[in-house]
């Protein structure tokens, strides 16, 4: 199954407890398993790992440890997600243990259970949805434990700062990147977002925070985009992150300068793409893989200077929006983290020099902060559309008024928000067939939630049909199927028993063995052919596409339960 699209989703900051009391059972020791101890077989010990991923809070994502430290899970490496707030394990604002005995499937998925006891660990997360945008995470956020149980408690606390602080093993190192960061070592068990668990945000920690998490992610997709089997071969990290990360904190101790000084220096960014450059070709020539041709060096950095131009320009427009040490409402936090999201967006997706890039940062660090705030405040809104502001070019018409600028920042006005899904079916389909005779296309998924009405949470079943490039002659292709039941899990991102508007469906999905997750968004209405649709984003794996619903949801009269049925319930519409 291919991807079809994601959005941002309206943040719902909810009341959180004080770090340390969310992660006062971070790791939890416990025997279990094994025979009888009368039978004198000892129980296997296990170790329970707790914690909360932040960038925004990153729910769903991919939460597993790193056992040989290679930045990426293997097949033996423990893993599980986190959840909607960006916990495993545990949350501390529900009080549910997501590991313990009595926990349902569903719960059962956050949990982060590994079979023996480490001494140390580097836990990392890959993937999900940041919550304060919506969009697709980019990248990896890691940290090292220590995991021994003689510790105490460990506050596994995941944020770009500790990512930061991953590779490096010599305490007096780690005292220089602090310093160098102007954070003390219990800052790095802060959760920014809310200090005090009444959502004081430290805007200090917050704009380190975002310097380092969007500087890093724009460097390592320059690289990833040219070292294109990083991810892809086994064994390889998941992205060039990792090295990202280890080399900025390589340059912040050979420069002896402090992280801004780094952040916003081109020559310091090329130097840093340079040497992770390096540890990219050293794993493909380890792993006997074609390496592709060079794309600079510091000596001469030509297809290097664009990325570490706009990387270095983050930091000037983080400024611009996130003042340190000064006090930042909820509101101005989400509004002006989309903001720097729709910029990364549009960073990422360069292929060719972008000008419009060159205008976003113009606009959001002018000093005459009318329009820049007027934006702000329009991106902290409920229909907020990053996606659409990613492309926008931050000139002419849609730029020159309060009104243009709210409307290019927003979800159409028709597009109206999730309220309800348990009891109802959705059928989506790609309008696009392709063409013969060996490009057709049909992909189409009907989804079948579970639960009542006034649920905010519950499991689905769907029947994916998916067939990409296929034939006349009846050829489908590796990976196509006419016809698949799959089941998972549903959420409405932000909703609560007060608040049930939504316009974010998370869905965890098992697929093949496999389990992804992904994100429902209505985007607003459209005819074609004299027919009305709905429009719905669909991110599934990372791909964004735009699927449509001709009859949106509808009472789930009809569950099919194999294979067969899906195939019935949707039948080919090119003939195959």
């Amino acid at each position: 199954m291919k991807n079809l699209i994601n959005a941002q989703s309206p943040l719902s900051f909810k009341s959180k407890s004080k770090i340390a009391v969310a992660l006062s059972t971070a790791i939890l020791l416990s025997a279990c398993g094994g025979t009888d101890q009368d039978e004198g077989t000892p129980a296997t010990p296990e170790q329970v790992f707790s914690g909360q991923a932040i960038d925004g809070y990153v729910a769903r994502s991919t939460v597993y440890l790193d056992t040989n430290n290679d930045a990426t899970r293997n097949a033996w490496e423990a893993y599980a997600f986190t959840d909607n707030q960006g916990y495993f394990s545990y949350n501390p604002n529900t009080a549910t243990d997501y590991c313990a005995d009595t926990a349902t499937a569903e719960q059962s998925q956050y949990c982060l259970k590994n079979v023996g006891v480490l001494d140390t660990a580097v836990l990392r997360i890959d993937g999900g949805y940041d919550v304060l945008t919506g969009e697709p995470f980019q990248g990896q956020l890691s940290r090292r434990i220590s995991a021994i149980p003689e510790a105490g408690v460990t506050e596994t606390v995941l944020t770009p700062i500790t990512s930061l602080l991953t590779g490096i093993e010599s305490d007096t190192e780690r005292a220089t990147v602090l310093s160098a960061l102007s954070i003390q070592e219990s800052d790095l068990d802060i959760d920014y977002l809310n200090t005090d668990g009444a959502g004081t945000i430290d805007s200090s920690l917050l704009n380190t925070a975002l310097k380092v998490h969007k500087v890093v992610s724009i460097l390592s997709d320059r690289l990833t985009d040219t070292y294109d089997e990083i991810g892809e071969e086994l064994g390889t990290p998941n992205d060039a992150s990792s090295a990202i990360y280890t080399q900025l904190a390589n340059q912040i101790l050979t420069s002896a300068n402090d992280l801004d000084t780094v952040l916003a220096n081109t020559d310091d960014l090329i130097h840093i793409l340079d040497n992770a450059k390096s540890e990219l070709q050293e794993i493909y020539q380890r792993k006997d893989i074609f390496l592709p041709a060079d794309i600079g060096s510091l000596a001469s950095p030509e297809y290097l200077n664009r990325a570490a131009s706009v990387a270095s320009s983050m930091s000037s427009v983080i400024d611009s929006l996130i003042i340190r040490d000064v006090s930042i409402s909820e509101t101005t936090t989400l509004g002006s983290v989309r903001a720097i999201e729709s910029l990364l967006i549009k960073s990422i997706n360069e292929r060719a020099t972008d000008t419009s890039i060159d205008n976003a940062i113009t606009f959001l660090t002018n000093q005459d902060r009318t329009l820049p705030d007027a934006l702000i405040t329009s991106l902290a809104s409920a229909n907020a559309d990053i996606a659409s502001l990613a492309v926008n070019d931050f000139t002419g018409d849609d730029f020159d008024s309060l009104e243009d600028l709210a409307a290019a920042s927003t979800l159409a006005t028709d597009a109206e928000p999730f309220t309800q899904l348990g009891g109802f079916t959705l059928k989506v389909s790609d309008l696009d067939l392709g063409f013969s005779p060996n490009n057709l296309d049909d992909k189409e998924v009907e989804f079948y939630f579970d639960g009542a009405a006034t649920d905010t949470e519950g499991s689905f079943s769907a029947c994916v049909k998916y067939i990409d490039e296929a034939s006349s002659d009846g050829t489908l292709g590796e990976g196509n199927t006419r016809g698949d039941l799959v089941d998972g899990y549903w959420s409405l991102l932000g909703a609560s028993e007060t608040t049930t508007e939504t316009y974010s469906a998370l869905l965890t999905i098992n697929f093949l063995g496999a389990t992804y997750q992904a994100i429902l968004k209505p985007v607003g209405n459209e005819t074609i052919a004299n027919i009305d649709y709905e429009k719905v984003r669909f991110d599934f794996d990372g791909d964004l596409n735009v699927y449509h619903s001709e009859d949106g949801l509808t009472d789930s009269t009809i569950v099919p339960t194999s294979a067969a049925q899906c195939q019935e319930r949707l039948p080919s519409r090119i003939g195959l």
